[in-house]
């Protein structure tokens, strides 16, 4: 809860996931999983648009009802970073934290939560 008891408006998270095993990886596979982890988060997807480079990496982003999810993956790097913010109570951002760490098989993994948008009632 918040300075003044209320709920936030909204909850954003950023994940870094370091030396990852499984990193090169076409959009597909990549869609897959991001859609297992969001939907075992109860996060609806509305929508994806992403960009494959050459000679690999994607860059993505989900559209969420609740509001968005985005990624870039540096395959040189075996390094994935993501956002997800989202509005209302629904959502489980541990469960897609889970299945992307467990997919990727990261070494080391960088955490941050911010509560954002808080009024008075």
């Amino acid at each position: 809860m918040t300075k003044n008891d209320n709920p936030p408006i909204g909850k954003h998270i950023l994940l870094d996931l370091y030396n990852c095993q499984n990193s090169d990886l076409n959009w597909n596979e990549i869609k897959e999983i991001f859609y297992e982890g969001l939907e075992k988060g109860s996060f609806s997807v509305l929508s994806d648009h992403h960009h494959q480079f050459e000679p690999h990496g994607v860059s993505g982003m989900f559209i969420l009802e609740e509001s968005h999810c985005s990624f870039h993956i540096w395959v040189e790097l075996c390094f994935v970073s993501l956002d997800v913010y989202w509005c209302g109570q629904k959502c489980d951002e541990q469960k897609l934290i889970n299945t992307l760490i467990q997919f990727f098989v990261p070494e080391k993994v960088d955490y941050k939560y911010v509560e954002r948008g808080f009024f008075e009632k």
